[in-house]
């Protein structure tokens, strides 16, 4: 007895062994589909059209990407190492910049040091920290 398997229009010739296994898997996803129909559920591709699939309806496009949640992720941990490395002053800088929504100005004033060296070495720690992240 020969034995075929539909696939589109086209009836493939296969052996016994395949043609069984493949029947067993229609019914038990015929199976799947009559449970689905008797307790309501409805999966996303119910509602594919050819211009848009249907769990496409649902999503987010402002919503960010597991890609760039990952990126970010791992520079938010790289950022972070390097600046453990930094000394007291840099982290201060940092922190008092960036934390705590100090001016460079407002600083350079309690420190007693010109606001130009201040900008100065706040751009150098910026430029260093942006090289060893790349």
């Amino acid at each position: 007895m020969d034995y075929y398997i539909r696939i589109g229009e086209v009836c493939v010739p296969v052996s016994e062994e395949i043609y069984k296994v493949y029947c067993q898997g229609a019914r038990k996803e015929r199976y799947f589909r009559e449970g689905d129909r008797r307790n309501r559920t409805l999966f996303y591709d119910a509602l594919d059209t050819e211009e848009l699939k249907g769990s496409e309806i649902f999503s987010d496009p402002d919503a960010t990407s597991v890609e760039e949640a990952a990126e970010k992720n791992c520079l938010l941990e790289a950022l972070k190492g390097e600046v453990e490395k930094l000394n007291r002053n840099e982290k201060e800088l940092l922190c008092r910049l960036y934390v705590y929504g100090d001016s460079l100005r407002a600083l350079a004033r309690e420190k007693h040091i010109p606001v130009t060296t201040l900008q100065s070495r706040h751009k150098k720690l910026l430029e260093r920290l942006k090289k060893k992240l790349e």
